[in-house]
């Protein structure tokens, strides 16, 4: 079967198969000349070039001013349209001989659309390297709806694993997650893999940058590596003061401990989130011990919620022996609460030796403390 016909298969004009072959022998052209080589009014090129742009057979670069529209590589057909496999592969081998290798800087191409988007991250599917995000995975969910559960079903089959920076508080399998502070919140996916990276813009009209080049790769890999695991964050709202909560008890630990807890602090985050909270302590066998305010308040009602729960002591301090702030650690990390001015702020350190210094000023404290 000529190729010609085969593409036109898949709802491609005469017109529109001659445009995406010629690409693939040219490499980049800008509309004039390809509507000089098709012999088309430079109208009707422009035309099919968006279309084809459109369903992701081809992108753009922008150079002084002027678009240059680029073939997408012919192995991202099977993606577009799955149920055209057999047809697609028998013409493969021939379509790759005719594709032009670009030499000289990075490899740009701009994919439009959703259909654009999809035969981008596809590709990552394709290489099945280590792929560092940086930015939303909510848009992603938002803007592509099923796809974005089709891709990452496809991903966990082929094995590609995800390292994920994103302040979305998200769940992903074959994944690690790091949390970033609310102020880096990004609209801008980032995806970097082996020697490629792609940009995704989730407008409305989404947008992806596809990136070839090692240098870039390696620089945005160095860059992710900086902000993974560091070692002091901060949060901010409340939702930061439920996250920073939820992070001390969430992985196993020797003990909790906590300075500083008060009546007014429990008002912020509530009975509910608080009863959630010593679930999760309980399941992974956590003991507690808190050093509160002896304000009246904070006494009635520590004292109550000492009888509720297994495993949780609390002792008092007056309020300038606790601190201005409230202090509490598990074995890998110090949560500091600022609740008492106009923005709720959490620092959160993983330092640990600092762990381990205030561990101690804890049990000098706790000494001190009355029952």
């Amino acid at each position: 079967m000529q190729k010609e016909k085969v593409l036109q298969n898949f709802g491609l004009t005469k017109s529109e198969v001659s445009l995406y072959l010629e690409l693939l022998k040219l490499g980049e052209a800008t509309a004039s000349n390809l509507s000089k080589i098709t012999s088309t009014n430079r109208t009707f090129t422009y035309d099919r070039l968006k279309k084809l742009t459109e369903i992701g057979l081809i992108s753009f670069v922008v150079k002084d001013n002027k678009k240059y529209f680029k073939a997408a590589e012919p192995r991202q057909l099977l993606s577009i349209l799955k149920e055209k496999q057999e047809q697609v592969q028998s013409i493969l081998p021939e379509l790759e001989k005719m594709k032009v290798t670009q030499k000289g800087g990075p490899d740009m191409k701009i994919f439009s659309s959703k259909s654009g988007v999809r035969t981008a991250l596809n590709q990552i599917l394709r290489d099945k390297k280590l792929t560092y995000i940086h930015g939303s995975m909510r848009k992603f969910e938002e803007r592509m709806k099923s796809f974005y559960n089709i891709w990452n079903s496809r991903r966990i089959k082929e094995k590609v694993k995800l390292n994920v920076l994103s302040n979305e508080n998200i769940t992903l399998d074959y994944a690690e997650i790091d949390i970033l502070p609310e102020e880096d919140k990004s609209s801008i996916t980032t995806f970097t893999f082996g020697n490629k990276v792609i940009i995704v813009l989730w407008a409305d009209v989404p947008v992806a940058i596809h990136i070839e080049s090692e240098d870039i790769a390696k620089s945005n890999i160095s860059f992710f590596n900086t902000i993974w695991n560091r070692e002091i964050r901060i949060y901010s709202g409340l939702d930061g003061i439920i996250r920073a909560f939820s992070e001390l008890v969430s992985k196993k630990t020797s003990t909790h401990l906590g300075i500083g807890y008060s009546w007014a602090l429990a008002q912020v985050y509530g009975t509910k989130i608080s009863d959630d909270w010593h679930d999760i302590r309980l399941g992974n066998k956590i003991n507690s011990r808190l050093i509160s305010y002896d304000d009246a308040k904070s006494k009635n009602y520590f004292r109550k919620r000492m009888k509720q729960w297994k495993k949780f002591d609390i002792r008092f301090l007056p309020k300038n022996l606790c601190g201005p702030a409230c202090m509490t650690l598990s074995d890998h990390m110090i949560a500091t609460f600022i609740y008492t001015e106009g923005d709720f702020k959490v620092i959160v350190n993983k330092n640990k030796e600092t762990i381990a210094v205030y561990k101690k000023h804890f049990e000098t404290l706790w000494k001190q403390a009355k029952k």
